[in-house]
């Protein structure tokens, strides 16, 4: 298990897709910070501003589901679709006399590693130097730091579930334009049930899903329930959905 995810890790190195990705989000993420912090570009209502952080609004883009789904679904398609053939058959060299169950779990950790970093770390490091080269440092105080770290950690959880989803869509589809199509479609479904009126059954659903769950994370206070529910309803995400996964995994055609 080890070997095979240094050799995922290897490949995630290599791969320009990434680097480009990552490249993409520092540039933007600098320029949004920075406008936000010069008062250029005016952000209200947001999450980090009812925390007494409206110097870091520009993260709340980075936590929008139907934004941050191009990163992920892009990353997913040019590093998880590369591995199958045209027709949707697993690439021989892919199995290697390994365990099928080990190598899916070895590209998903990876992958959702790469996503972390291009998705949460990038922008959230970007925003927290700019701080400080602006003389702004001063407002990571014990107190906003512990919602920081509080509000990052449970939403870490949920979004290790939503790139379990996407690397499904990825190994499905094997084709990384209809990757990126499929999951932008998914999100904007996710988006027109949180915004329009529903069946009270779809809400009750979609309020106990890792889509509600990104909003309810950075909310500046959270009971004990809430926060053990968000953790919750992350974790069962991350199992449901990565043994799906595994399944579908496991019936793909060997050639």
């Amino acid at each position: 298990m080890t070997n095979l995810i240094r050799a995922e890790m290897y490949k995630l190195q290599r791969n320009k897709t990434f680097w480009v990705i990552l490249l993409t989000v520092t540039g933007l993420s600098a320029l949004l910070h920075y406008l936000v912090l010069i008062g250029w570009w005016q952000m209200q209502g947001t999450s980090f501003d009812a925390a007494g952080l409206s110097e870091l609004n520009a993260l709340s883009t980075f936590t929008v589901p139907l934004f941050f789904n191009l990163i992920v679904s892009t990353l997913a398609g040019f590093f998880i679709s590369i591995e199958f053939s045209q027709s949707g058959i697993i690439k021989n060299q892919v199995i290697s006399g390994n365990k099928r169950s080990h190598i899916f779990m070895a590209k998903f950790l990876i992958f959702s590693l790469g996503a972390i970093v291009a998705t949460i770390l990038i922008p959230l490091v970007t925003a927290i130097i700019l701080l400080f080269l602006t003389g702004h440092g001063d407002i990571l105080d014990t107190s906003n730091l512990i919602y920081l770290g509080r509000s990052y950690g449970l939403y870490i959880v949920q979004f290790l579930g939503y790139t379990a989803i996407i690397f499904i869509l990825a190994i499905i589809t094997d084709d990384s334009g209809k990757t990126i199509i499929i999951s932008i479609l998914f999100t904007i479904v996710m988006y027109a049930v949180e915004k329009l009126s529903m069946p009270p059954f779809i809400e009750v659903i979609y309020e106990n899903s890792i889509f509600y769950q990104f909003t309810e994370v950075f909310k500046f206070t959270m009971t004990n329930g809430e926060i053990i529910k968000s953790i919750l309803i992350g974790i069962i995400t991350i199992i449901i959905i990565t043994l799906c996964g595994v399944f579908i995994f496991n019936r793909k055609e060997i050639k």
